[in-house]
């Protein structure tokens, strides 16, 4: 076995083809993590920060799950990957359990991570979900909004995190979906906002909301001054704007506070100043 320090006293020596491999387990806290990083040469791949910050509040929440993702070391002892994850443990100052596979050929480098990523709908596909892309998107609104960001921003969320929101609405964002089934045929709005929007204002009256978004997708015995009336002909006219989701909202607010106002509305507008989740709910 080699005499580098990289691989510990309870490394396991397997043989392939190729030669001798090392694998051992190792619980890796942020002195270790320091080191092994020693041997991992910055022009292998630009770290991303907001992918180790996800990692991070995983590990800080207690999320995160070894899942058998090995850390790979070459015949050289150079860190192969596993540069976020071992930076995270560093920002969480927590100790994380993980696989090392060591003595790789250099050029073991040139195939890692060509695989395609699960993503949060895989996830949900394996449960039985069905609408997977659409129950993903407004999952991470309901985020947005739950945490007080804007629904425009470009945040990640770890699937754990998601997770966390999902399994507290996932109900709700079932009734959101199947109320608004196809509603992007009928009215000028992305499907995802017309869902997430639903389960908003249902949240608020769901008597109210049933009624409102009703009558701003089928567009039937609607009259001129109605709010639903005012919410769908803004959105015809601006079918060829490039709308932000706070602006989609921001319209919808204007249209739901004066329908539950029971007040004649004409005409909506769009704002330039900052939108944020307290001023779509009372624009006063």
């Amino acid at each position: 076995m080699t005499d580098d320090k990289t691989y510990p006293a309870e490394t396991s020596v397997l043989r392939s083809p190729d030669g001798e491999v090392y694998v051992w387990f190792e619980y890796v806290g942020p002195e270790r993590a320091k080191q092994l990083l020693k041997t991992y040469r910055v022009d292998y791949r630009k770290m991303r920060p907001t992918h180790r910050d996800t990692l991070a509040r995983d590990m800080e929440n207690g999320y995160w799950q070894f899942d058998g993702s090995p850390g790979r070391i070459d015949e050289k002892g150079n860190l192969l990957d596993s540069q976020h994850r071992l930076h995270a443990i560093i920002q969480s100052n927590t100790t994380q359990l993980m696989l090392f596979v060591g003595g790789l050929p250099v050029k073991a480098y040139d195939t890692i991570d060509q695989g395609l990523p699960r993503n949060y709908g895989d996830l949900l596909r394996k449960r039985g979900y069905n609408n997977v892309s659409a129950r993903t998107a407004i999952t991470k609104l309901i985020a947005r909004w739950e945490e007080g960001k804007s629904l425009d921003a470009t945040s990640r969320y770890t699937n754990s995190e998601l997770d966390m929101y999902h399994d507290r609405y996932g109900d709700t964002i079932t009734r959101a979906i199947a109320s608004t089934m196809g509603a992007s045929r009928k009215v000028d709005m992305p499907p995802a906002m017309i869902s997430f929007l639903w389960w908003l204002l249902s949240r608020i009256d769901s008597n109210d909301a049933y009624t409102f978004m009703t009558g701003v997708i089928e567009g039937e015995n609607l009259r001129s001054g109605m709010p639903a009336k005012a919410l769908r002909d803004r959105l015809r006219r601006e079918r060829d704007t490039d709308l932000s989701r706070m602006d989609y909202a921001h319209l919808t607010f204007q249209a739901w506070n004066a329908f539950r106002e029971g007040v004649n509305i004409h005409r909506l507008h769009l704002t330039q100043n900052v939108l944020t989740r307290n001023r779509l709910i009372d624009p006063k």
